[in-house]
């Protein structure tokens, strides 16, 4: 994302060149939700994966070989058809790998692996493009998903498939039609995560809109270099670890309602202060902060969405999720275009702040009430 970002930047894309581009990567998750959480639930998890994960390793090699913006955005579309079938069929099948009760702690560690990895790739981004250029690091990130398909091989937990359905295995290829709303009816079941999911999603809008002008933010306001932009973002992923730890240690869904709602109203307070900052040093401190709440907020609630929906339905639901998620991206991101170059970098980040505590405190008060025991799953069983 960073070296393509920096592409763009690089090609005078402005900010409509760079909201087209992020648009590139949440569409695909929107348009094929429905599909890919069927393909997660009932088709065999290995061939799944190994499929998804040769799609995302050839749409890299694609990225790497050809500069051109517009192929660069077709090739995007085509990395993330493989991510929005990929993303629920691991989320999926985790929990098997795991067990449920372990889930807490395990999508915390997950959390932070991906905030280190992503530490050492925003740094190595930074660092490759403005020493061998844009097409050397994406040859690097070829390596990464030739990594990730591997590792999808030598998994020995499976999902799903014909040792898993009663039916003929004729019908369980025609059961895989689009029923794009069939994970958001299942997700309705439970109040909670219902509210929870609802409340995220005017949360996305107004503050992934920001992202379209971050890069005009450190590259122009504060005047920060290639390199340094890389280096920045790894102080997000410091403090996503931190965030991370914390809520891996919470078992009770309770309490991690309670830490999803500190951690959006302090991402919120993060995003201001960046918005703010007069330096880059400052604004490296306002990265660890927004690190720290987004992380706790996201370990959080994972396991709530993971762990709630009945074991047979997690990828449908899981999909569901990604894909209205990226369906807010993508409004987020023309509107962070549109005011981005309205308003500027800094009263964008600003203003995302202020909408974004309206909205917890909207949350905060929807859930008043709500029952935070119950679960899609309990509710099965007991009928």
């Amino acid at each position: 994302m960073i070296v393509l970002i920096l592409r763009v930047h690089d090609q005078n894309g402005g900010t409509v060149g760079i909201a087209v581009l992020m648009i590139a990567f949440a569409l695909p998750t929107v348009l094929v939700m429905g599909v890919a959480g069927r393909i997660a639930d009932r088709f065999d998890s290995r061939p799944v994966l190994l499929v998804s994960s040769a799609v995302q390793l050839l749409a890299c090699a694609g990225l790497a070989s050809v500069e051109n913006r517009w192929s660069t955005y077709a090739f995007v579309l085509a990395l993330q058809c493989g991510q929005a079938v990929s993303s629920p069929t691991w989320g999926a099948l985790t929990p098997r790998i795991a067990g449920d009760e372990d889930m807490g702690r395990v999508m915390a560690l997950q959390q932070s692996l991906r905030a280190l990895t992503g530490i050492a790739g925003a740094a190595l981004a930074g660092l490759l493009v403005g020493t061998l250029g844009i097409s050397v690091a994406l040859w690097v990130d070829c390596g990464t998903f030739a990594v990730a398909l591997v590792a999808a091989g030598l998994v020995r937990t499976r999902r799903g498939g014909r040792q898993e359905m009663s039916e003929p295995y004729s019908a369980l290829v025609s059961s895989v039609r689009p029923r794009t709303f069939e994970g958001l009816r299942i997700l309705r079941r439970d109040r909670l995560i219902w509210l929870l999911f609802a409340g995220t999603i005017p949360f996305i809008i107004v503050l992934e809109g920001v992202n379209v002008v971050e890069v005009f933010l450190v590259r122009d306001d504060l005047g920060a270099s290639p390199t340094a932009y890389g280096v920045l973002e790894a102080f997000f992923g410091a403090g996503a670890v931190a965030g991370a730890w914390v809520a891996g240690r919470l078992a009770a869904d309770a309490s991690r309602v309670r830490c999803v709602l500190v951690g959006m109203a302090g991402t919120a307070l993060s995003i201001g202060l960046a918005g703010l900052a007069p330096t880059v040093a400052v604004f490296a401190v306002c990265l660890v902060l927004l690190g720290t709440f987004n992380g706790g907020a996201n370990a959080a609630i994972g396991p709530l969405f993971v762990l709630r929906p009945a074991e047979a339905d997690r990828g449908k639901v899981l999909a569901a999720i990604n894909g209205v998620q990226r369906a807010g991206s993508i409004l987020a991101l023309g509107l962070g275009g549109l005011v981005g170059g309205w308003l500027g970098a800094r009263a964008a980040f600003v203003g995302a702040a202020a909408c974004s505590l309206i909205v917890v405190a909207s949350l905060v008060r929807s859930l008043r009430g709500v029952d935070r025991t119950a679960s899609i799953r309990t509710e099965v069983l007991a009928s």
